[in-house]
């Protein structure tokens, strides 16, 4: 794959770095901080970052976002977490193919959306680059700078704990 011009990078990916931080982070302006931050470390490191294919590049810039978030979080001495507000993991669709089961009322959801903030941070992170993001479980693995084996069985944990607490 032929490495674009840094602009066009900003350009394709910038909403996925947007919406990955904002799913982490509560205030607007932190968000936006992050972003810019994301870009800038991107942008400084974008010549020497030899990539294979565009998984690689959306893996990497996710990375820097998730440390970036992470750094922030450390130095205000908050946990990270996911605001109830913006949880919006799953449609009907998704609940469906994932746990077999149907989830039609309001109350179903805000109960999937309770039983979701139960999980541990790690793993609310995961179900959201699997789900949300789209994300392969090898980018995932990248991302976090694992295992692709280990991501793989911490989201079908993670999957069947919910499952478990909502039937």
């Amino acid at each position: 794959m032929q490495k674009p011009p840094f602009d066009e990078v900003v350009k394709n990916y910038i909403r996925l770095v947007y919406f990955f931080a904002r799913k982490s982070l509560y205030q607007q302006e932190d968000v936006d901080d992050i972003v810019q931050e994301t870009f800038l470390k991107a942008m400084k490191n974008y010549k020497q970052f030899n990539f294979k294919s565009e998984g690689e590049l959306k893996s990497w810039l996710l990375t820097i976002c998730r440390h970036l978030i992470a750094d922030q979080m450390r130095s205000k001495k908050k946990t990270v977490s996911i605001e109830q507000n913006n949880i919006e993991l799953f449609d009907n669709s998704d609940v469906e193919d994932m746990m077999d089961a149907e989830i039609t009322h309001e109350k179903d959801i805000e109960r999937v959306k309770r039983e979701l903030l139960k999980l541990k941070p790690e793993e609310q992170e995961i179900i959201r680059l699997r789900i949300v993001e789209e994300m392969e479980f090898k980018e995932i693995a990248v991302a976090l700078d694992t295992k692709e084996a280990a991501v793989k069985m911490r989201f079908y944990r993670a999957i069947i704990k919910l499952k478990e607490a909502l039937i």
